[in-house]
């Protein structure tokens, strides 16, 4: 399967959230983080606490997705924070 310029652009996905903030779509990107946060905030998804001492807290990331309508055009930016152990 061969990828043309046009599908290129649009699997632009930062990944990570320094490429994430320095890129063209930043206040997308900031605003799916942001809506991610609220949400795992509002359904007690989890509780942030002080790490106890002698305690490695587990590291966690931002990963990016853009979802296309049916017609390729950009409909969503989508941002996920998952645990890395």
């Amino acid at each position: 399967m061969e990828i043309n310029d046009d599908e290129l652009f649009i699997l632009d996905e930062p990944t990570n959230y320094m490429k994430a903030i320095s890129n063209i779509d930043y206040g997308k990107w900031l605003e799916a983080m942001k809506s991610k946060m609220d949400y795992t905030y509002t359904n007690h998804v989890w509780t942030l606490v002080d790490s106890l001492k002698g305690i490695k807290p587990i590291r966690c990331e931002w990963v990016f997705k853009k979802k296309n309508s049916m017609n390729g055009n950009i409909q969503t930016y989508k941002a996920r924070l998952i645990s890395k152990c």
